[in-house]
């Protein structure tokens, strides 16, 4: 009964208690999204953000998928008035994760296609509104800190969004909270 009790505790250990049973996370994510909105970078936003993340990685195999969906915004108050700039922001990604074993940090990498939805809103008296959506790239890199099923982490990237007039670049800088299924 000893023998059994033991390799089940070896067991347990050997299995990273980040990676849940089946591989699942999702969890909360909150942060900055830095734009370069025109090609001679004189135009440069700074966003508050809020998203959502999931993914998907086998907890044997350190290559995952990953999707994130995020709502960035900013007001900005001009001679004019008043405009509220908002991004949304959808991302689908693969990461690759390098994960000691029996410790509780990680390191992970990716990369993916994104789509963003770049809006303006300058409210009743101007008229102007709009949005573009297009499409690119991100790339990024995190730690990841394992607390039993809940984690936490704290990301950074680089992102390039292709517009018919321009090229805009985004570094986002996020964290937030996950929890394994």
């Amino acid at each position: 009964m000893k023998k059994l009790a033991l390799c089940a505790i070896l067991l347990l250990l050997s299995v990273p208690l980040s990676a849940g049973i089946l591989g699942l996370e999702a969890g909360i994510t909150g942060g900055v999204e830095n734009w370069k909105l025109d090609a001679e970078g004189e135009e440069n936003q700074s966003l508050k953000a809020i998203g959502l993340t999931a993914s998907f990685s086998p907890p044997i195999i350190p290559v995952g998928i990953r999707g994130d969906i995020e709502y960035a915004w900013k007001d900005v108050e001009t001679p004019a008035g008043g405009i509220k700039l908002s991004d949304i922001f959808i991302l689908i990604a693969v990461q690759y994760s390098i994960s000691p074993p029996l410790v509780p940090l990680s390191l992970y990498l990716g990369g993916g296609y994104e789509i963003s939805t770049i809006g303006t809103d300058y409210g009743e008296y101007l008229g102007a509104d709009g949005s573009i959506t297009d499409s690119g790239f991100l790339v990024y890199g995190g730690l990841n800190l394992s607390l039993g099923l809940f984690a936490v982490f704290a990301e950074t990237g680089y992102g390039m969004i292709f517009a018919d007039d321009a090229n805009y670049t985004h570094i986002p800088i996020r964290g937030g909270i996950k929890i394994s299924i």
